[in-house]
């Protein structure tokens, strides 16, 4: 008799463990076949979707069409909102108005191209989510495009990070809405799908037409490297930090082509968010010295800090914070949305060298 109470524990412990371990990873596999649709189904669709960055929020209308992995693009077809304009803030800016207005219809011929449309979940990346955040399926009684709709949403276990609402199609797992949160709980990002066809004849009969127009540009191909290939570039090893927020891991190294410069890219992330160090040799121009005449002062509230003898510059870009310094014979450029002070702990570990408490 005195064995039945622990018996009885041990079975609801059991039950409990089984049930709670069904959940996890029927959640996780949620993910998995959101990522798997957004690869095999083919669909065609208009959405809207909105960004804030540093002057308001952005809105504009997509078009995106999905016939495979590789035949999957995405391009703006209209704008419906737009950011304030600094000229009507800044004196200075007044004077550039003609700079200003070139400089948005160089940025409107850049955004009105077809870009590739890609998955937002890699498998490393899921495996990342499920080590950093916790994942909550819910029946969502509303429709989208005219779809019945889950809601699965992706909330942080470590604070200053995002949670994220990702509502799928019930019926294939495509993802018809997002919503992206900061960590105090504000919507910064978003898309929905006000139409979306899944028929595959709809979808071939558009791609047919649509192809000839589609051309990918080659420069946002970035393919990732190997540590001694950057070494080649950057004809030194890459410097790498020592402390790293919890969660996170160097997800690859790609390089890039601007100009006539090639910085290497090191890609960190904790599954759903990520940060970059750009690295490039020290001949190539900064952004302190040798600065065009136009650019005003558009830059002239960056704060600069001294970490040992070393200046850096430090400004919020959009969502993201940026930290530039050049030491060892390398410039560096460090963006990310994580909170400042914690990159700066980022950026003390590459140049102190060492693990800051």
């Amino acid at each position: 008799m005195q064995l039945k109470p622990i018996f009885v524990y041990y079975c609801f412990t059991l039950i409990v463990f089984v049930l709670t371990s069904s959940w996890l990873f029927a959640d996780i596999g949620t993910l998995e076949r959101i990522a798997e649709a957004e690869q095999d189904v083919v669909y065609i669709g208009l959405r809207l979707k909105t960004y804030s960055t540093s002057n308001g929020s952005r809105t504009m209308e997509e078009l995106v069409i999905h016939q495979t992995a590789e035949n999957s693009y995405r391009k703006i077809v209209s704008i419906v909102g737009g950011p304030k304009s600094l000229s009507e803030e800044n004196a200075r800016e007044r004077q550039h108005d003609d700079n200003n207005r070139n400089r948005d219809e160089r940025r409107r011929s850049r955004e009105f191209r077809w870009v590739r449309h890609r998955s937002q979940f890699s498998p490393k990346e899921i495996k990342l989510i499920a080590q950093n955040y916790v994942l909550e399926l819910r029946h969502w009684g509303e429709k989208i495009a005219g779809h019945e709709t889950d809601l699965l949403i992706i909330n942080p276990k470590h604070d200053g990070r995002p949670t994220k609402h990702i509502y799928f199609a019930r019926k294939n797992g495509v993802i018809l809405r997002v919503e992206d949160l900061d960590a105090a709980g504000i919507l910064r990002n978003m898309f929905v799908y006000n139409r979306i066809s899944f028929e595959p004849k709809t979808v071939e009969s558009k791609w047919e037409v649509l192809k000839k127009e589609i051309n990918p540009e080659p420069g946002h191909n970035r393919p990732t490297i190997t540590l001694g290939e950057a070494e080649k570039i950057l004809k030194k090893q890459p410097i790498q930090p020592t402390y790293l927020p919890v969660g996170f891991q160097l997800q690859d190294i790609s390089k890039l082509q601007i100009r006539k410069y090639r910085p290497i890219r090191l890609k960190y992330t904790d599954g759903l968010l990520d940060f970059s160090i750009f690295e490039s040799p020290d001949e190539i121009r900064s952004e302190t010295n040798d600065r065009p005449p136009n650019r005003g002062d558009r830059n002239s509230d960056r704060v600069v800090k001294k970490i040992g003898d070393i200046s850096v510059h430090n400004y919020p870009r959009g969502q993201d914070y940026v930290f530039r310094w050049s030491s060892s014979g390398i410039n560096f450029y460090l963006i990310g949305p994580l909170p400042s002070d914690e990159l700066l702990k980022v950026v003390e570990s590459i140049i102190l060298k060492k693990d800051p408490k």
